[in-house]
């Protein structure tokens, strides 16, 4: 018996104020309420091994063993001359489909 698990998309990106990089994770079924760590920007860019860390803390682990995440820039179509934004993005499954994930900012 096999079981499909659902791919979803971790992400990563300073919060509005630059305090400190987020990562969470994109829940279709939670529009706009997704569970999410808050990782001081003190540092620069967190480790990959400190994004690992916060995806546990959530209930998620990369899909693949060696987690590359990918960075995109985003801004704001209607003012190109807005800020970039930098994103990065990982497919993640469930850490253990008995474990729930929750719904608060939590801080690293």
């Amino acid at each position: 018996m096999t079981h499909e698990v659902e791919l979803l998309t971790a992400q990563m990106s300073r919060t509005g104020d630059g305090a400190h990089w987020a990562v969470y994770v994109v829940l279709s079924s939670e529009p706009g309420h997704w569970p999410e760590v808050l990782i001081p920007a003190d540092n620069g860019i967190p480790s990959v091994a400190t994004r690992a860390t916060a995806l546990a803390h959530l209930g998620f682990v990369p899909f693949r063993t060696y987690p590359f995440w990918d960075w995109a820039e985003t801004m704001n179509p209607r003012d190109t001359a807005s800020p970039v934004r930098l994103v990065a993005t990982l497919a993640v499954v469930p850490a253990a489909p008995e474990r729930g994930t929750g719904s608060s900012s939590r801080h690293l």
